[in-house]
């Protein structure tokens, strides 16, 4: 549980085999490729060394990639493909340049027949759509074709049901225009009508039946009624629907992993040529640079030369932070605030005992914790998660354990739906709950000021750790014991020992606390005002009540929900219990990883973490699809 120390490697190789080697040093997954393309502009080597250009490479990888994607969707929107949200990835096939080519052939083909799947069903629904328009005409018995007669003229359309068709005949009859107006049909909406007028008399109607909002329509008969235009219709859907059903069946669903398998092909692929960028060439080899953990080993042979030292005590590496199993998905908690760099401590070991123990505590129910433990169980177990993957889902199983533990100590299952005995009830004990999470509060500060402390040992700055570590210690835990017969009662002598260790670590920081200032009346001056650093401390401590808080709102609001259950009777009670209880496990369990983090980066990290490393990210298969069968 360290910070793995690293090797600087170069490798040299004939540029013919230059993809062999990448490939293999992609599938042994632990080796960080350097970005070497500067060689190419330095005034020094740019003679001896070329840049390599992938970029139409790596687009037209791109755009394959893009076109299985779209292969993917096209197979999952016209099947069901049975596949549970829980099943595990498949294992990887890695494939010849020539089934690739063949497969994507097919991926091609799949796309070329969703095409015109998509441009049927398009057709189908205009179709649809202009029987829908003709349904209401369905009366209208005129079968001529409408623009070949050349004397009058019948206009089609609709107005809302707030006109009536008597007050389009006033209308009309008042403007003296010869017409005939018939109701075709009715709806909940609309009157249906249609209007026969004078050729030379049409445009004066259109404006009078403007003023009635009127909507025309164009049915565009062609020596057929209504009826039969529909008919028509239908049996034109009909032949659409079976080619369409005819082009389905050629795409199958059964190859839907071999495009995955595909896809992730193309992934590695595309991979591969954005590494060959940071590796430069000569007329006929290709030189790399990389690191690879201490331990990993790759065996020089006729393909490639390869020189392997130590990392260099000042030298920027890649960090790599080696946890066992148990430790390991806390590392994602620890880099969202920032990767360790490779001076200091591994802070994942302590931070996950301290995590688990606040997620635990917040969430503190027997029945929130099996119901978070079992989940992630069997997420686990469906997933089967390689190495490295599922971390939050591991974390989480860890924190649910941790919540049935803190659940019986509390005495809450489900609330209060299921009696158990607890140590502590938090709703009556609140203050000695305040207490615990003021004091859990402590042990964290000062585990975070020991981390400090052993950090500046190893730096061989002893003297330092005395000062800002020691003192600070003494003087702390002066207050506190002065602090704890106010609020709790009497604690006897220890009172007394308190006094003195703050007396003690007044004068310590005082004295050593502007140390490192030149001039004397600044080393007095930043001695008295690091004493100030105490208010700091005071309100960390103070932050852990969060601990207590989200503890009591978690118990709270499941005590409502079984509440509000006996009200509703046996029947709604469950559905109360399941919506209650489901919403209060999500909202804690939320709570309680976000406030755990904080105090983690907050109170914990501030003692003693720096960061600012940067991540050890190999050159490996990052597959979307499929998964990787680890070689031991």
């Amino acid at each position: 549980m360290s910070i793995a120390k690293m090797n600087k490697v170069t490798i040299i190789g004939t540029k013919d085999k230059q993809e062999e080697i990448l490939k293999k040093l992609q599938k042994f997954g632990f080796f960080q490729v350097e970005d070497m393309s500067h060689l190419a502009q330095d005034e020094e080597f740019k003679d001896i060394f070329n840049k390599q250009d992938k970029n139409e490479e790596i687009s037209s990888i791109n755009q394959k990639l893009v076109n299985t994607e779209k292969a993917i969707a096209n197979v999952k929107k016209y099947y069901k493909v049975k596949k549970s949200m829980f099943a595990g990835k498949e294992y990887y096939n890695e494939l010849s340049t020539k089934d690739a080519d063949d497969l994507y052939s097919k991926v091609q083909n799949v796309n070329e027949i969703s095409n015109l799947i998509e441009e049927d069903i398009q057709k189908v629904n205009t179709l649809n759509t202009q029987k829908v328009e003709l349904e209401p005409w369905t009366n209208f018995s005129i079968s001529a074709d409408l623009e070949k007669i050349n004397y009058i003229k019948i206009i089609l359309g609709t107005i809302t049901l707030k006109y009536s068709k008597e007050e389009i005949e006033n209308a009309l009859n008042k403007e003296k225009v010869e017409y005939s107006i018939n109701i075709i049909n009715k709806d909940k909406h609309n009157l249906y009508l249609s209007i026969t007028t004078k050729n030379e008399e049409i445009n004066h109607v259109k404006r009078i039946l403007k003023k009635f909002d009127f909507n025309e329509k164009d049915i565009s008969l062609e020596n057929e009624t209504v009826t039969e235009k529909i008919q028509r219709i239908e049996e034109e859907i009909l032949k659409l629907q079976n080619v369409i059903e005819e082009n389905k069946a050629k795409i199958k669903p059964d190859k839907i992993k071999d495009y995955e398998n595909l896809y992730d092909y193309y992934l590695a692929q595309k991979d591969l040529k954005l590494i060959e960028r940071n590796i430069v060439t000569t007329n006929n080899t290709f030189y790399l640079e990389g690191w690879m953990p201490e331990g990993c080993k790759i065996n020089n042979n006729k393909e490639f030369i390869i020189k392997v030292r130590p990392e260099e005590e000042n030298e920027e590496v890649p960090v790599l932070v080696e946890d066992n199993r148990i430790v390991e998905p806390f590392q994602s908690i620890t880099n969202m605030y920032s990767v360790p760099n490779k001076r200091e401590l591994d802070p994942n070991p302590v931070m996950a005992i301290f995590y688990i123990l606040f997620f635990g505590l917040m969430l503190s129910d027997v029945g929130y914790g099996l119901l978070l433990t079992l989940g992630c169980l069997f997420l686990i177990r469906k997933k089967k998660y390689a190495r490295g993957e599922g971390k939050l889902v591991k974390l989480l199983t860890y924190c649910g354990i941790a919540s049935v533990a803190w659940g019986f100590f509390f005495g809450s299952f489900f609330g209060d739906l299921i009696p158990i005995k607890g140590v502590l009830n938090p709703l009556k004990d609140v203050m000695p709950l305040m207490g615990l999470a003021l004091l859990l509060g402590i042990v964290h500060i000062y585990t975070g000021m020991l981390m400090k402390a052993i950090q500046l040992i190893r730096e061989k700055k002893i003297f330092d750790a005395i000062c800002d570590i020691g003192f600070w210690y003494l003087l702390l835990t002066g207050v506190f014991l002065l602090v704890i017969p106010i609020v709790a009662g009497d604690i006897g002598i220890f009172s007394e020992i308190g006094k003195y260790l703050a007396i003690i670590g007044v004068i310590g920081v005082i004295l050593t606390g502007g140390r490192k200032e030149k001039n004397i009346i600044k080393k007095c001056t930043k001695g008295v005002s690091s004493l100030y650093d105490i208010t700091s401390y005071l309100s960390d401590v103070l932050s852990y009540s969060r601990l207590m808080a989200l503890c009591l709102s978690t118990g709270v609001i499941a005590q409502v929900v079984n509440l509000l259950g006996g009200l509703v009777g046996p029947i709604p009670a469950i559905l109360v219990g399941i919506i209650g209880h489901g919403f209060n496990l999500a909202n804690s369990a939320l709570g309680s990883y976000v406030h755990t983090s904080r105090l983690q980066y907050v109170e914990f990290f501030g003692k003693f973490y720096e960061g600012g490393g940067k991540e050890f990210t190999p050159f490996r298969y990052k597959n979307k699809y499929t998964k990787i069968k680890e070689e031991f």
